[in-house]
């Protein structure tokens, strides 16, 4: 959300394309950026320079030290710029194989920013015990790996950093030369000398201006070194220069993704070199941008900035851990190959290389580093309802009971900032909303849980106390000063900003969240457990700041300026809630906690959704590629507004974006105050029974979207994996990001995000079968990829099951998830070629941490041919064979199938299982038992026929066999 001053020309920017809807002149291009200027100046003097470019860093070798166990190095840096400034170059090589390459200033007239990586490593990582390092005349290196295959080569001058595997680099830190730290001035130094010249009697003296010496590297002037203008606003920048430009390359590596969040492609495009899709590099800075565009490099609310660099032959990584705003240039010299141009205003270079070599091992290498998606709340994966704003107690209240009527299920009711008195956050508006815990009751009577806005500006008033408190205690944000508090305006008029980097405000944070009278101050007791919370506008969003965020040279905790941790400042507003969340009950529930600002980390803690996206088709679809983007960098538990923030979609834009929304992690439908109500329950028919049917098929497979939660909770893997995580060495589906896989499943969707759409084109990447999830059509993919046409009317979603998959579901319509917590499932077994299949199940209970004492369910459905004509499908118990792997950050030493919520759900039963594919009519189907069981066969095509056609279902009624129980049945 924007101030209020943009609300007037909402009606007529809804009526334009978006091109003409973002306010591009609130924020900077590269060159309006002063750091970023010199950056892109940097590499356009090393192009025209070519082979005669050589960076001026090199490592002194007489100065190299390696640690007793030799898993870190140190050597000395020098630049022939500056001989008298130091530099100090750090490797660590983890035991997972990652290396993790510094570089500071030391002894410099200040500190560089160097805590970036503290904030967004889950712990410090484990170094390796088993590295040998050779250190020659020219380089050092060393060898580890499983196969001892990878290398990594520090070449002292000039310096760069080269990662290797099987004698091929793979990363290359500075292999173009364009390596600069600014290091630290005063500002009387002067760029250029004054000599004086005479003749040789000592007469005729002149003062000669000479050449800038570094002028070949630097440039010739000091470009916004000590002072920087943008529209209004100057930035003091009271440090000068301190910027950071890093090229990181990939030799043999042409398709790049990652650094969210852009609205753009997941295989990022180019932005220098021949023809560059964009003509700005990438940004990653926080910031709130107003009514986006749906293709651009403009920089949005989240920053993470990790990138795959990926092949046929293997996928590598970085992770650089930079706080500060950082641009981005990406260029495909070559088909194979990837120059990536890092430049950020401030912070110690601080670079992890993964090493892969496969999508699942980069993924595994980072989830080590930053920790995965917390497994969140049960309830949390159903449907959310929004608006902005539910008006008053009564409004929730007859949206809960329409929603009711019309037998949709709904979740979670959300409110927005209207429910707070003068926007006050924790103070309800007792006009509107007299009784927030009796309305909150209601809710919850039903199953449900209501979401509640809190944002991090407080409003500057001596009758607000959670302003006054935190005043008092002197942890907010200060100017540039660094006394008294900084003053800006948002939502709450005049507003100040709490400093979540001091310590001091953790536990005070925290304390607000209690629902009972606390002796410290206030507590929101006008709350219960069933709110959770919404954490918008952390970038921070400031409506009268410089990029409608925070100036640069305020002060936070340690004397820090803002600049230097503008992009983790967000994530440590969410962590704190979702703290305070987590512990406000005697026993600790799972917090849901929704953030529009995010950073490396930000997984750990909560959910993200794309922001204020627009009514569009091509908002609806670049929300897909921006959903998977954030999955390939960890904040998996991610989803976009559908129906879009801004406009009024017509019924079949709705219908559609409610299709691609079930398929995303995080599903909620927000709208903004000035839009038409569009609850899917207020559609004329046939529109409104599409969207209960999508809603019920949602939930219906809820048991497998929890089941791919707790796989991404542990390994990392994404929940939502597009084409090359799925199939790596297919170079068809590099490019692929408008149809996914949901978790390991087998589920492939492809939804409609084009208007008066009847048929769709899906990719299948391989010789196997793939079956309508609706139809039983077999298709047929082809071991060099296969286009199918498949109809795609608007009431009909393209959904396959991958062949070798068994899919657990829940198909009772309940209001909400909590209400299905008994009820039987359903299993669809979708034969391979080969006649078989495996799938996952796990549960627990959903809303504590009893999980992490083994208190769950996680199952294992196989169906084989242990022998000709003959199909066993089988369950067993995973957690006892896999107690280390069946929670997130805790190895269950031992598992009791019989703990307690296993014993809560004993009566839960499997009432049908199908089985598509079978080759013929069986003659008996029984359990391995004995009893003979009920079944129905309808003829069709075998999975292991090559033409395509309705598939062979069998159906096998209430087999009377229990999810918690091992069993099997034998088909003959």
């Amino acid at each position: 959300m924007r101030s209020v001053a943009l609300f007037g020309a909402l009606a007529a920017l809804l009526a334009l394309p978006d091109v003409l809807a973002v306010k591009s002149h609130d924020f900077k291009t590269c060159s309006q950026s002063g750091f970023c200027r010199r950056g892109r100046a940097l590499a356009a003097r090393a192009q025209e320079a070519q082979s005669s470019w050589e960076s001026p860093y090199w490592v002194e070798p007489s100065s190299i030290s390696v640690s007793p166990e030799n898993s870190t190095i140190k050597a000395s840096v020098k630049s022939s710029l500056y001989p008298e400034i130091k530099f100090g170059l750090e490797l660590r090589i983890h035991d997972d194989g990652v290396v993790r390459v510094l570089l500071d200033e030391v002894d410099g007239v200040r500190k560089r920013y160097d805590e970036a990586a503290s904030w967004a490593l889950v712990s410090e990582p484990k170094l390796s015990k088993s590295i040998r390092w050779a250190v020659g005349k020219k380089e050092l290196r060393a060898a580890f790996g499983k196969k001892n295959d990878i290398e990594i080569i520090v070449n002292y001058e000039p310096l760069h950093v080269r990662l290797r595997r099987g004698g091929e680099d793979q990363i290359v830190l500075n292999g173009r030369g364009l390596l600069h730290m600014e290091h630290f001035r005063s500002q009387t130094s002067k760029e250029t000398v004054e000599e004086v010249a005479s003749d040789e009697n000592g007469e005729g003296q002149e003062v000669l201006q000479t050449e800038n010496v570094r002028a070949w590297f630097e440039g010739d002037s000091e470009d916004a070194y000590w002072e920087e203008k943008f529209s209004t606003w100057t930035d003091s920048k009271p440090k000068g220069p301190e910027s950071l430009s890093l090229d990181i390359s990939f030799p043999n590596h042409g398709t790049v993704y990652g650094i969210p969040q852009h609205a753009t492609n997941l295989s990022l495009p180019s932005t220098t070199g021949d023809s560059p899709s964009y003509s700005d590099p990438f940004r990653l800075y926080n910031t709130d941008v107003f009514e986006y565009l749906a293709s651009s490099p403009m920089s949005l609310y989240g920053s993470i900035p990790v990138m795959h660099a990926h092949s046929a032959e293997n996928t590598v990584g970085v992770f650089n851990a930079v706080g500060s705003e950082t641009w981005i240039d990406i260029s495909y010299p070559t088909k194979k190959s990837t120059h990536t141009h890092w430049i950020s205003e401030s912070g110690i270079m601080d670079v992890f290389l993964l090493p892969g070599p496969t999508p699942e091992e980069i993924f595994a290498q980072y989830a080590r580093l930053t920790g995965t998606t917390a497994l969140p709340a049960h309830w949390s994966l159903g449907y959310h309802q929004c608006r902005w704003n539910y008006v008053s107690s009564d409004d929730v209240r007859t949206v809960q009971k329409r929603f009711d009527e019309e037998d949709m299920p709904v979740d979670v009711f959300w409110l927005d900032i209207e429910y707070a008195q003068d926007h006050k956050y924790f103070i309800w508006d007792h006009k509107t909303f007299p009784d927030p815990i009796e309305m909150t009751n209601d809710v919850a009577a039903a199953g449900r849980k209501m979401v509640v806005i809190v944002d991090p500006h407080l409003k500057r008033t001596s009758d607000y106390p959670v302003y006054q408190e935190a005043s008092d205690l002197d942890i907010l944000v200060k100017p540039k000063s660094g006394e008294g508090e900084y003053e800006g305006w948002c939502w709450s008029g005049s507003s100040s900003w709490i400093d979540h980097f001091d310590p001091a405000s953790w536990d005070w944070w925290i304390s607000k969240f209690t629902t009972t009278k606390i002796d410290t101050g206030f507590s929101w007791t006008e709350s219960t457990e069933d709110v959770h919370i919404w954490n918008d506008m952390n970038e921070p969003s400031i409506f009268n700041g410089p990029e409608i965020t925070m100036p640069k040279d305020s002060i936070h905790y340690g004397g820090w300026e803002h600049r230097d941790v503008h992009n983790i400042n967000g994530m440590l507003f969410h962590n704190n809630t979702a703290q305070a969340v987590r512990v406000r009950s005697d026993i600790p529930k799972r917090p849901f906690v929704l953030t529009r600002s995010f950073y490396a980390g930000s997984q750990r803690v909560g959910a993200m959704w794309t922001g204020d996206n627009l009514g569009t088709w091509d908002h609806m679809a670049v929300g897909i590629k921006m959903v998977l983007a954030n999955g390939i960098a960890g904040m998996a538990f991610a989803g976009s507004d559908v129906g879009g923030f801004f406009g009024n979609p017509e019924p079949e834009m709705l219908v559609r974006w409610y299709q691609v929304g079930i398929f995303s992690p995080f599903f909620r439908a927000h709208a903004h105050i000035d839009t038409k109500r569009r609850e899917p329950f207020l559609l004329e028919e046939p529109y409104k029974s599409i969207i209960r049917d999508i809603l019920r098929l949602r939930y219906s497979m809820l048991p497998i979207w929890y089941t791919a939660f707790r796989e991404n909770s542990v390994t990392g893997m994404p929940i939502v994996r597009p084409h090359y995580v799925m199939f790596p060495q297919d170079t068809a589906g590099f490019n692929i990001d408008d149809q996914f896989f949901v978790g390991s499943s087998g589920i492939l969707v492809k939804p409609v995000t084009e208007k008066e759409k009847t048929e769709a084109t899906v990719y299948l990447p391989e010789d196997q079968v793939y079956y309508d999830y609706f139809t039983q059509h077999a298709y047929r993919g082809s071991s060099k990829g296969k286009h199918v046409a498949v109809a795609a009317e608007l009431h009909q979603v393209p959904v396959f099951i991958r062949g070798g998959s068994i899919l657990p579901t829940r198909e009772r319509p309940r209001r909400s998830s909590p209400l299905m917590k008994l009820d039987p499932f359903t299993l669809r077994v979708a034969l391979s070629k080969a006649g078989t299949a495996r799938g996952e199940l796990y549960l627990d209970d959903g809303i504590t941490y009893s999980h992490q004492q083994g208190e769950l369910v996680w199952r294992e459905f196989v169906a084989e041919q242990p022998q000709k004509k003959m199909t066993r499908i089988s369950s067993k118990d995973l957690a006892s064979q896999n107690p280390t792997k069946a929670v997130d950050g805790v190895a269950l030493t031992a598992y009791d199938p019989k703990n307690a919520f296993a014993k809560e759900i004993e009566e839960v039963r499997v009432e049908k299982i199908v089985v598509l594919g079978l080759s013929s009519k069986p003659s008996a189907v029984k359990l391995e038992s004995g009893a003979d069981l009920k079944w129905e066969f309808v003829p069709g095509v075998a999975a292991s026929d090559k033409q395509e056609g309705t598939a062979s279902v069998l159906s096998i009624k209430d087999p009377k066999v229990l999810v918690t129980a091992d069993w099997a049945i034998v088909i003959s």
